[in-house]
């Protein structure tokens, strides 16, 4: 073959050349459609612009420079960030239809967890699973379980009054038990409880599974047909026993609870309330509904926890630094509940200052800073920007809960800032409740239990006690400044 000449070289040299211009200008173009973003890197796109931590506060800054809606390539992988609450209302809530799916994880299948409910594809089955859980957990049918909340609720004062050191793993286990006993009717009574040790069990699986870039198969899927005996295929292996660990979670209280209900000797709970309800059924709708059940009563706990928790440690942390708070709180529960009995849900409509109070601890420190992300199911277009079909949506949480827009003087911390002047709830401010629970047809389904479950905590610890920051060697005040408090980013944030 002959050697190529120099008029050759230089004629292929100049048609690369001008493709690469071409090339150039068609991606521009095409990027002149989505929305603004930084400018992208030949290959990489905006892989170097992702923050890798503290997300909400470096998205806010791109917010500042390219406006409420922003657009990154992550390797050919669209993500479109939301940082005001218009925009995220306006796509995720009115047109909730086209962005109701979630990003697809391989080794979600790998795990057999597409019955896990907010991380699952916007199917059929799915919207079967979430129409049940709205059933079971409604602001009225949650009423049922009331009764398990203010018990758990008294079981925390006790253990942090005999057990003061111990304060974070007892909310953990108080909240957990709580929703055993209302889903289960199990009564877990230690932190060992097989049941909670293989509950946390699995979040520690779902928070491995779901942490973005833990697992090269999700950027190069060809790796699941390789034998999971090969060097390198250590997540088949891990996904093996993972998967049998969240049928057992799935199968094994609800199996427990069915024993019960058939002896007769349940406690009120989920669980008998929908097998009473499918008992006269035929066999084949029973086993369906049973099976749906199952998945819905395995993903309360998974659901409701980590929220829960996270904004419980929040409200602990600003009432030991803010007294003024935690006393005019306490005063309103006195007035109220008086000190002959502990509080109950009932209270509640007599209690505005303590929903303002749990208000803000949601809005001040959202626990879900970015969301958890939604997927388009179609091309849209928003304030003429296109927006493609499989693009991931995330909603900055965090900025909307500090924007200036919705809250005079966002950065502190303020429950009277949702209450009218005669101390009522104001509904002319936004409420934390409209987006730190998610939105559109991806709203938790879990919020009234976890509300519920917050305030009765709140309102009866400030009833029996007082909440003070710990001491250090010198017998001062040992408590970090506003300024250093961070959310960790993880599993939520």
């Amino acid at each position: 073959m002959a050697a190529l000449s120099t008029t050759d070289l230089a004629v292929v040299a100049l048609c690369l050349f001008v493709l690469a211009i071409v090339w150039r200008h068609q991606s521009r173009l095409r990027r002149s459609r989505f929305p603004p973003g930084p400018p992208p890197l030949p290959v990489l796109g905006n892989i170097l612009d992702i923050p890798r931590e503290y997300s909400a506060t470096a998205y806010r800054s791109l917010f500042d420079k390219y406006g409420d809606i922003v657009y990154l390539d992550a390797v050919k992988q669209s993500i479109i960030v939301l940082g005001t609450y218009a925009a995220a209302s306006e796509l995720l809530e009115k047109r909730s239809a086209k962005y109701a799916n979630r990003p697809s994880l391989i080794m979600v299948g790998l795990i057999g967890g597409d019955w896990i409910i907010p991380y699952s594809s916007y199917t059929n089955v799915w919207r079967e699973r979430r129409k049940r859980f709205r059933e079971f957990f409604s602001a009225n049918v949650i009423k049922a379980y009331e009764y398990a909340q203010e018990a758990g609720a008294q079981r925390l004062i006790q253990l942090f009054l005999s057990a003061p050191k111990d304060y974070a793993d007892n909310v953990q286990f108080v909240f957990g038990s709580t929703v055993f006993s209302s889903v289960y009717g199990i009564d877990v009574s230690s932190p060992t409880n097989e049941y909670l040790v293989m509950a946390d069990d699995v979040m520690s699986i779902i928070k491995e599974v779901f942490t973005a870039g833990r697992f090269l198969v999700e950027v190069f899927p060809f790796l699941q047909r390789i034998p999971a005996w090969l060097p390198g295929m250590g997540f088949k292996r891990k996904a093996a026993t993972w998967g049998g660990m969240l049928q057992e979670m799935r199968n094994k209280p609800f199996d427990a609870a069915a024993n019960s209900v058939q002896r007769g000797e349940s406690a009120p709970c989920v669980v008998e309330t929908v097998l009473d309800k499918i008992s006269t059924q035929p066999p084949q709708v029973q086993a369906f509904e049973e099976a749906l059940a199952r998945d819905v009563c395995g993903n309360a706990y998974l659901g409701a926890i980590e929220t829960v928790t996270a904004t419980f440690f929040t409200f602990l942390y600003t009432m030991a630094l803010y007294p003024d708070v935690q006393r005019r709180a306490q005063a309103e529960i006195d007035a109220v509940v008086g000190h002959s009995r502990a509080p109950l849900l009932s209270d509640r409509p007599a209690l505005p200052y303590i929903d303002a109070l749990l208000n803000e601890c949601l809005r001040w420190m959202p626990t879900a800073q970015l969301g958890v992300p939604h997927a388009s199911v179609e091309d849209d277009e928003y304030n003429g920007y296109i927006i493609p079909k499989g693009s991931i949506i995330l909603v900055n949480v965090w900025a909307i809960a500090r924007s200036k827009e919705h809250y005079v003087q966002p950065d502190r911390f303020m429950p009277e800032r949702f209450l009218t002047k005669d101390g009522q709830l104001s509904k002319d401010i936004l409420s934390p409740r409209s987006y730190v629970f998610g939105f559109g047809r991806r709203v938790c389904p879990g919020m009234y239990f976890g509300d519920a479950s917050l305030f009765i905590t709140i309102a009866s610890l400030l009833h029996a006690l007082t909440i003070k920051p710990a001491l250090d060697e010198f017998g001062r005040p040992r408590i970090p400044s506003v300024e250093n408090v961070k959310m960790k980013e993880g599993f939520l944030t």
